[in-house]
């Protein structure tokens, strides 16, 4: 029904007030299950340097004469690797007046992206931190300095799809690794590549994978058996894996929004650090105008202590 003759309705009434809530509802997609399972230290120059070595293997032929003499055998030496930092940046501008304004939401516009942006460039950071990304020095003006990203160093223990060549460092950076042809991530193929990290070593307890590949790994079906739990009038349906336990230890598997879906990586977290040189910080620049100009920045890069330790299944469909 329509309303009766000369009804006044809110379309015709001047002075409503806005219904607008005095809150912001922001999606947080800020989760870093690779940075958060790393640890931290410092770098002290722009290219900061450590050095590894392995234990080899054992010998079955250590066996000498009675009163022999003692021959000097050759001693290995360390190897020394690096990497280098990078420059992460966010800047925004706000207009004297929009700062001074009443706002829904927020009692400071410059507090609001400073918080956002702040919460961005970690975002930026693990992207960076898991890229197959090569090592590269700064040619001023030309070629900004770039941290070679997880993916560039792993080639000890890789599986890779026909065609598919590891990086690794070498000469001073690392190299990005050459796709291959892809294949579909299965138990075999994880089972394969915790096994070789084993034999050379290695003793991760992390799988990390994207989306879509973890609910693949939630589709090994192992020696157990997917079931419906029923708890009271409500069941519940297992439908996760989010530990897998294999014959040389225990995985946790994280799924990180910020790793390629090529790539399944097995992480052993005492063996990868974040390096700072400069944590990020706000810093306000130099005036021009009626508005404030900010940017948050930092600088650092990854240390993959010995890249041995971990694993990565590559070449993923």
């Amino acid at each position: 029904m329509t309303a009766p003759t000369n009804t006044f309705t809110t379309g015709e009434a001047v002075g409503v007030r806005e219904d607008l809530h005095d809150k912001i509802f922001m999606l947080n997609k800020d989760e870093f299950p690779f940075m958060s399972a790393i640890g931290s230290g410092t770098a002290r120059n722009t290219y900061s340097e450590w050095q590894t070595d392995s234990l080899g293997n054992g010998s079955a032929a250590n066996f000498n004469y009675e009163g022999d003499d003692t021959a000097a055998v050759a001693v290995t030496p360390t190897v020394r690797v690096g990497n280098r930092t990078q420059i992460l940046k966010k800047s925004f501008t706000i207009s004297e007046t929009d700062e001074a304004v009443d706002s829904a939401g927020r009692k400071s516009e410059i507090g609001l992206q400073t918080m956002k942006q702040g919460r961005q460039i970690k975002m930026d950071l693990e992207t960076t931190l898991l890229l197959n990304q090569a090592s590269v020095a700064e040619t001023p003006g030309t070629t900004p300095r770039k941290m070679g990203g997880l993916l560039s160093w792993l080639a000890t223990n890789a599986s890779r799809g026909s065609g598919g060549a590891s990086g690794g460092f070498a000469s001073g950076d690392t190299t990005a690794a050459t796709d291959g042809t892809q294949r579909p991530f299965t138990e075999a193929l994880l089972k394969a590549g915790i096994q070789t990290t084993w034999t050379n070593g290695g003793r991760p307890t992390l799988i990390i994978v994207n989306g879509n590949q973890k609910q693949v790994a939630s589709g090994f079906t192992g020696i157990a058996t997917q079931f419906q739990e029923a708890k009271g009038r409500i069941a519940t349906v297992i439908g996760a894996v989010d530990r897998y336990v294999s014959d040389f230890g225990t995985f946790n598997i994280a799924a990180d929004r910020y790793m390629s879906t090529r790539d399944a990586v097995g992480v052993d977290p005492a063996m990868a650090k974040v390096l700072w040189l400069r944590k990020f910080r706000r810093v306000e620049l130099a005036r021009t105008g009626d508005a404030r100009k900010f940017h948050i920045i930092g600088e650092a890069t990854l240390q993959v202590s010995n890249e041995a330790a971990h694993f990565v299944v590559a070449d993923l469909s």
